[in-house]
């Protein structure tokens, strides 16, 4: 016999909504203010975490342990221990995860819904302690971030809210893991809207991560933390005319910050190779080994470095000399990428900071030495822009960027400064490394690219340039009606061009005026006197949809496209088919990133991985039908690619060489089918 239930019954927080619900604003006033007080005291409870397992390891185990027994080189021994601890718990508790820390949220809050797997976090939480405690090159702000996140999507999924107001309560989530991992209110807020929802900008969203972010610091403040991290600096600028030299300063950050990037992915890739021959233990110990013997030499790069960089930015003694800093930036770089691809769980907020804080330091030493006489301003002015710039060309956010070093340093005197260095430094990283900061570069690898704000109609995507036929087929006003005739039927098109002796338009003309000037016995002539001079044009720049309303208003078939409005020299010719062909393959592509965004969210909601392989010669699968193919149990075919088309696979489908196969598959069936699909084993 069926029991009746009630909604209650059926979702244990369905009474809880009911009593808040007075109205949805309520709702998610109320939600917000709790995301904001869980995250403040999650983030302080893994701040107590990072300082505890720092103690264990660095102090008790390396210094007072091992210390007396191997000197310096017990930080090599106890890195080496926590890389195979940390290791071990990631391979036992969490596996592979297909982007690493914010980029995972970004992709849950584009393509997801903001459907985070919150019961991972508390062993990434723990990993992350381990990894920064213990000494590896990372940062405590992606943990920070997927802590607030998870928080907030936890609320919203149990609350059984809908996906905006789940993405919403992520990026407030997130924005106050920032205010209190940092101290850091304001550049929370910008952090969620520019990088967690991509530049999607709402009054009632930003209300709401405001709200979020001052709780999460009010809670941070109540127990001690949340000053300003380097507290109140007595830096100013030394005169208004030394402004562009910061822009240099930008310009030579940015080198810096794209190779950061860079340097990321090519470990990442490097590691990668060590996946079937070393098991994850081994390798994050091996990771760990070398961070540490970089320590032997350099310990000031181990975990945040926030102690070198207030070092740095309050006294700027002898002790650190230009060679030294940029001894630090550059080994805090390549160490950062050993450690996030050797398996510590960590971020990279700080290691930015860290590493523009060197060469800003380096960059105003220098400059003082060049130019003594100049009244430059103090070299930590120089550090603290150095911090903007390479925040800024790393995550590509600028304006969190240039908060955030208000907000650390409790200093707004030099805000022209900081600001023209982050710009100019995203200027040219963004030219260096053109696929977007670290988070967003790991997407891309995958094949995810997020578009920023709201999606637009497609024409409204392309430009004229993208459809138009070149070269414009013209012919010349004096030419007879006899030529046109046969320039029509040579080249194959139903108008024409009419120019003058520049090459400039003068006006159009259209098989369906040469049949009308037939017609009427008018065969002797030229082209100037059957054409339409009052001619309706586009430019190659313009939206293709502008350019489709003017043929609707002006009820023509085609468009003459000049150089540029003022130049009125035809370089191409855009026609009705020209936009239906254009149009089509906007289709496509919008087909295809829809056909990417479910791939994504099935990932997002099963955990399963979902793969592109492409079917190469010797493959065992080429030429059998899909119900031949002794498939992996945990595996299963979603859709093959042939050339531009998309096939929803049955048992009876072929499989051909160079099909491109989607795959949904459990991670560690991926092995087998790279060697089912032929793929060069590395």
């Amino acid at each position: 016999m069926n029991r009746p239930h009630s909604d209650a019954a059926a979702h244990p927080f369905g009474s809880l909504r009911r009593a808040l619900l007075g109205s949805e604003n309520t709702l998610l006033f109320i939600l917000a203010v709790a995301v904001g007080l869980a995250t403040g005291a999650g983030i302080w409870l893994f701040q107590l975490g990072i300082d505890l397992a720092h103690h264990l390891f660095q102090e008790m185990l390396a210094r007072d342990l091992l210390g007396p027994v191997l000197g310096g080189a017990g930080i090599v021994v106890t890195l080496t221990l926590v890389g195979a601890l940390v290791g071990a718990i990631m391979a036992r508790f969490i596996g592979e995860e297909r982007h690493h820390g914010v980029a995972g949220v970004m992709e849950s809050v584009a393509f997801g819904g903001g459907r985070l797997r919150y019961a991972r976090m508390p062993v990434k939480a723990l990993a992350s302690m381990l990894s920064i405690g213990g000494g590896a090159s990372v940062g405590p702000e992606d943990p920070s971030v997927q802590i607030g996140a998870n928080l907030g999507s936890f609320l919203a999924q149990r609350l059984h809210l809908t996906p905006e107001r789940v993405r919403l309560l992520v990026a407030a989530g997130g924005a106050s893991a920032i205010a209190a991992a940092f101290g850091a209110p304001i550049a929370g807020v910008f952090f969620a809207l520019e990088v967690l929802l991509n530049g999607e900008f709402q009054t009632s969203s930003f209300g709401l991560v405001v709200l979020s972010a001052v709780v999460s610091t009010v809670f941070m403040q109540s127990v001690g933390e949340g000053e300003a991290e380097f507290g109140a600096l007595q830096v100013s600028l030394g005169s208004v005319a030394e402004i562009p030299i910061y822009a240099l300063l930008g310009l030579a950050v940015a080198p810096a910050a794209a190779l950061f990037i860079r340097a990321v992915y090519w470990q990442h890739d490097l590691w990668h190779r060590l996946h079937d021959r070393l098991p994850r233990p081994a390798r994050t110990a091996l990771a760990g080994a070398l961070v540490g013997i970089a320590a032997l030499f350099l310990p000031q790069i181990m975990g945040a470095g926030r102690e070198t960089m207030s070092e740095v930015l309050n006294t700027m003694g002898n002790s650190y000399t230009v060679p030294l800093l940029l001894l630090l930036a550059g080994a805090k770089l390549l160490m950062t990428s050993v450690s996030i691809a050797g398996g510590f769980v960590g971020g990279l907020f700080a290691p930015s900071l860290f590493i523009g804080t060197m060469l800003g330091g380096a960059f105003g030493r220098l400059a003082h030495d060049l130019l003594p006489n100049a009244g430059l301003s103090d070299p930590q002015a120089f550090a603290i822009a150095g911090m903007a710039a390479a925040m800024s060309g790393v995550i590509r956010a600028p304006i969190t960027a240039i908060l955030m070093v208000f907000e650390l340093t409790n200093d707004y005197r030099l805000i022209l400064p900081i600001m023209l260095a982050a710009v100019v430094c995203l200027f040219v990283a963004d030219r260096l490394a053109p696929l977007g900061g670290v988070y967003a570069y790991g997407l891309a690898r995958k094949g995810v690219f997020i578009k920023q704000g709201r999606d637009i109609d497609v024409l409204g995507d392309l430009n004229v340039l993208d459809a138009m036929m070149t070269p414009a087929p013209c012919i010349h006003s004096s030419r007879s009606l006899v030529d046109l005739r046969d320039a029509l039927r040579a080249s194959g098109v139903h108008g024409m061009c009419v120019v003058d002796d520049r090459g400039m338009l003068t006006g159009v003309v259209t098989l369906s005026d040469l049949q009308a000037a037939y017609d009427s016995g008018r065969r002797e002539g030229k082209v100037a006197d059957i054409a339409v001079r009052d001619v309706a044009t586009t430019t190659p720049d313009e939206t293709l949809w502008e350019a489709v309303r003017r043929m609707g208003q002006r009820d023509v078939g085609r468009l003459p496209v000049l150089e540029s409005p003022a130049v009125r020299r035809p370089i191409g010719i855009l026609r009705r088919s020209d936009v239906m062909r254009a149009y089509n393959r906007a289709i496509s592509r919008r087909i295809e990133e829809q056909h990417n965004a479910e791939r994504l969210r099935l990932h997002t909601l099963t955990g399963a991985h979902v793969v592109d392989l492409l079917v190469r010669p010797g493959a065992p699968v080429a030429g059998k039908q899909v119900k031949e193919v002794k498939w992996p149990a945990e595996s299963s075919l979603a859709a093959i690619r042939r050339g531009e088309k998309l096939i929803v696979p049955h048992g009876s489908t072929e499989i051909r060489l160079w099909d491109t196969l989607t795959l949904v598959t459990a991670p560690e069936e991926e092995a087998k089918l790279e060697r089912l699909t032929g793929q060069p084993r590395t």
